[in-house]
């Protein structure tokens, strides 16, 4: 089941990304998997394998997150998808740091998530902290 449906801009254009468990994604949608054990790990777009309650390596994660963020600006209106096992830890905080080099998320970067992807989301203090440390360097290689 998916866990929420987050909303922001790219480049002043509208864009949707659903999140939850990867073998939730919907079909069609494009998608980042952030789950090395999930059925339908063959179908991700996108991949960066990341321990359950872990953190990603930074320079996989933005790799795989400005090829994504590409995707978004050449096809605003296609599906996306961010996943892990359940949806909130690893699927957060990917869905935060891919909002922070967008330019979308506005003040504290994890309580903007929370608001409006899902209040479970970026579950541990790590990957709180990761985000805000992300945040602080946008577009660093």
């Amino acid at each position: 089941m998916l866990r929420g449906v987050l909303r922001f801009a790219v480049d002043g254009v509208p864009i949707t990304i659903t999140g939850g468990p990867f073998d939730a994604m919907p079909e069609g949608a494009r998608g980042l998997c952030l789950e090395a054990h999930a059925a339908r790990v063959a179908e991700a777009t996108w991949r960066v394998d990341v321990p359950d309650f872990g953190l990603p390596d930074e320079a996989a994660l933005r790799a795989a997150l400005t090829d994504m963020l590409a995707a978004l600006r050449a096809a605003p209106d296609g599906a996306y998808h961010i996943g892990c096992k359940a949806g909130l830890g690893r699927t957060g905080t990917a869905m935060a740091c891919l909002a922070i080099m967008a330019g979308a998320a506005e003040g504290d970067p994890v309580a903007w998530l929370r608001a409006g992807y899902n209040q479970a989301a970026i579950e541990t203090p790590a990957q709180e902290d990761f985000v805000r440390r992300f945040a602080r360097h946008p577009t660093a290689a």
